[in-house]
């Protein structure tokens, strides 16, 4: 899984249509671009943002990867496995809606992972003449990468933390954030944070040292570590 600092499983990639690209501050918003279908529920939600001064047209496609990551097997979802809907919308400028993923595949204990293509394109075509002659667009088509994780239906949350070895294990069968912050007095910035998905182990000299190691799972926090001494309470 990845290492790098503020790494995800899946990047944004933007893909723009033309020689003159608008500011991608104003471009699509969706979030966090890895989001999950606890083993609960049927449904996922993903909010979209319309941060462009005019409207927009917003469509998505979806395909089945085996495992997130740069060599990634893609394939097309069996019929019925995954819906979703609308099949596509139009926002005003500032306007916000949502996308709701239907899942109706197997219920057992394998976790699933779908690329979410958001596509942000506008509702008008203005163009102006480029240094050879030719048309190209003044607003560009945005695609924003995501993934979906389907977590097993029969989920088992299992972790592992040697502290001599310095390694974080997932031993189960769904994917877990992994933040490590180094020494007792860093911010947030100073952190690095992993995906681990099952079978994946991260290997860090951080966590041999004193810090505030935690997991994220299902927007929880478990502090894996009592290495940092309590912060005294100011005093009333």
């Amino acid at each position: 899984m990845s290492g790098r600092r503020g790494a995800t499983l899946t990047k944004a990639l933007l893909t723009v249509g033309c020689l003159l690209a608008a500011p991608l501050a104003q471009a699509i918003s969706v979030g966090n671009l890895t989001f999950s279908l606890p083993a609960e529920a049927d449904f996922a939600s993903k909010r979209v943002v319309n941060n462009n001064k005019s409207a927009r047209l917003y469509r998505i496609a979806v395909s089945a990867i085996d495992r997130p990551g740069g060599s990634e097997v893609r394939s097309r979802p069996v019929d019925g496995e995954l819906l979703f809907a609308p099949r596509q919308l139009v926002l005003q400028a500032g306007e916000s809606e949502y996308f709701k993923f239907y899942y109706h595949g197997p219920r057992d204990n394998r976790e699933r992972y779908y690329r979410v293509s958001f596509r942000e394109i506008p509702t008008r075509n203005l163009t102006r003449r480029s240094p050879t002659g030719g048309e190209v667009s003044m607003e560009p088509v945005v695609v924003m990468d995501t993934i979906l994780v389907v977590r097993p239906r029969e989920v088992q949350f299992k972790w592992s933390f040697d502290k001599v070895a310095g390694t974080v294990s997932n031993t189960g069968n769904t994917w877990f954030k992994l933040l490590i912050k180094p020494g007792c007095d860093s911010t947030e910035e100073e952190g690095d944070a992993w995906y681990l998905r099952p079978g994946d182990v991260v290997r860090q000299p951080a966590l041999r040292q004193p810090g505030n190691h935690y997991l994220v799972y299902n927007d929880k926090f478990i502090k894996i570590s009592d290495t940092c001494p309590l912060k005294p309470r100011p005093a009333e």
